[in-house]
């Protein structure tokens, strides 16, 4: 049986189109989301004593290894679902593969209404609100509080999902130049917000503070307050930090986004790493700096005070905004045109997120169903945009199906971890590197001679892919010791797991028995990388 009947068609129609810096920006939009800020107030809050800059610094090095096993299995296997899909169906087992990754795409998708139910709200009617609220803008926050309903979140994430939807349909071309412009604003933002905070110290903010809290005392008052309330505050910030490294992860992982569409990388192995190294660098030296000015403009018993009060005190919490970077801007400086580029900036991080998380399932579907796991009908590539369009109009589908679960049916959407959904969906992406030099030398013997390179007589590919297993198995029991920081492992979570996975691997089998009816031997397509 020839390849053109085994695969769905001889070419999946995509083309590489993406270049390294295109893959940096995308990688960037994969950590960088519009709730960064609160991750910063919850390791404060969560781990007392950390050092928030330091434990980026630290994951940021961790990172940076584990994205490596990323470049070197796409390098093996250059392909859209690559990764993940591609390696583990074509090394450990198929099913397993479509399994793992029906697993990660329910979790990328989730994500995807998620944001889009928060990214008007937190990106921008929570810091209008602020503003307003600081300012002394009445008319502005009763404005925002006018669209802040349910019905009015359900709308705004319904135009966010269609038009994010529309520019991945418009194809990668169209994708590269708005990640441009994106980029430029995002990064503006965290500009300003530096510069800002670089000009600032204690002694210039706490008047500033004092005098809108109507309080000579007030700065040192919610110092105070959170000392008499049981805020812990230990001199030894080496174990906390330590402990606090699961939710640092979370708050920067993305680099690794590249792999999933690698079928449309330029130069596959150069372009991967530095779309892995470039994001890291990024996001771990902008978050560092960023929470070590924020100690040193705020001071960092106020800092950590303030949120300390507002999540375990609130009733003595003494602001009615959060304590969080957004809002204590407002303070030092609350010149309007600012304030809209740092909002703007949240929304053009929010954006390039959710660009990410299209890309990222509409191409795994474009996979399976070029494998034959999938029905075919998602393996359509339009020859006018380079893009699956129908794959895409079915997660935008999806999303906006998780975005009404989100808004008007909380109590069910709620209770699902996606913390523990893309754990477990990453879990085992590293067997499909420890096993490739056994299971699939042709591969193997085929692919860079960077696979090959040995450390103390071990292939580099099976020494990055046992770190890549050990280190999310680390990770994954770390969140489950400190429900308080990812939140828990429930029924929900597990059943959605356990579900997504087990429908991936009935697909498999289903498709295998429907396409043997057509005298096609789907078992056939994994012995080989799917051609380009």
């Amino acid at each position: 049986m020839s390849k053109g009947q085994v695969f769905l068609r001889d070419a999946t129609g995509l083309v590489r189109e993406i270049g390294p810096i295109d893959a940096v920006v995308l990688a960037i939009g994969g950590i960088i989301g519009p709730t960064w800020i609160i991750g910063f107030a919850s390791e404060w809050f969560l781990f007392p004593g950390v050092n928030v800059a330091a434990s980026f610094a630290i994951m940021g090095v961790l990172g940076a290894v584990h994205g490596m096993y990323y470049v070197l299995i796409t390098s093996a296997m250059p392909r859209s679902g690559g990764g993940g899909y591609v390696p583990l169906s074509r090394v450990i087992h198929p099913a397993f593969g479509l399994g793992m990754s029906f697993l990660m795409i329910a979790a990328y998708t989730l994500n995807l209404s998620l944001v889009a139910s928060f990214l008007t709200s937190v990106g921008i009617f929570t810091p209008l609100t602020t503003y307003g609220t600081l300012t002394g803008n009445t008319a502005l926050v009763s404005f925002v509080s006018t669209f802040s309903s349910s019905t009015w979140t359900f709308v705004t994430g319904t135009v966010t999902v269609l038009i994010v939807g529309l520019i991945a349909i418009a194809g990668t071309k169209a994708i590269i130049s708005i990640n441009k412009i994106a980029i430029a604003v995002g990064s503006l933002g965290f500009v300003i917000m530096i510069g800002i905070l670089i000009g600032t110290t204690p002694q210039t903010f706490a008047p500033l503070y004092n005098s809108y809290a109507g309080s000579p005392n007030a700065y040192q008052n919610m110092i105070t307050l959170a000392q008499n309330a049981g805020m812990a505050n230990p001199s030894n910030w080496v174990p906390p930090t330590l402990l606090s490294l699961p939710v640092t992860f979370f708050l920067i992982t993305g680099y690794q986004i590249g792999t999933y569409y690698s079928g449309e990388l330029k130069r596959v192995q150069k372009t991967m790493a530095l779309s892995v190294i470039g994001s890291i660098l990024y996001g771990a030296c902008v978050f560092s700096l960023v929470a070590f000015l924020m100690t040193q403009a705020f001071g960092g018993d106020f800092i950590k005070s303030a949120v300390y009060l507002y999540n375990a005190a609130p009733s003595q919490y003494p602001l009615t905004v959060a304590p969080w970077v957004s809002s204590f801007i407002v303070l030092l400086n609350n010149n309007l045109f600012v304030n809209a580029i740092l909002i703007a900036s949240y929304v053009a991080f929010g954006y390039l997120l959710m660009i990410g998380f299209v890309f990222i399932g509409s191409r795994h579907f474009l996979a399976w169903s070029f494998d034959r796991s999938f029905p075919s009908a998602l393996g359509k590539v339009s020859d006018r945009f380079h893009s699956p369009v129908t794959a895409i109009v079915l997660i935008s589908v999806l999303a906006e199906i998780g975005l009404g679960l989100y808004v008007y049916l909380p109590t069910i959407m709620g209770p699902v971890n996606l913390t523990f959904l893309f754990v477990a969906a990453w879990m085992f992406d590293g067997l499909a590197g420890i096993a490739l030099p056994f299971r699939s030398k042709s591969i193997f013997e085929r692919g860079l001679p960077i696979l090959r390179k040995k450390i103390a007589g071990v292939p580099l590919i099976v020494i990055s892919g046992a770190y890549d297993v050990v280190l999310l198995i680390l990770l994954f029991i770390a969140s489950l010791y400190n429900p308080a920081a990812v939140g828990p492992l429930g029924f929900v979570t597990l059943a959605t797991i356990f579900g997504s996975f087990i429908l991936g691997v009935l697909m498999y089998y289903g498709m295998k028995a429907y396409n043997a009816k057509n005298g096609i031997d789907i078992a056939l397509v994994f012995k080989e990388i799917p051609p380009e």
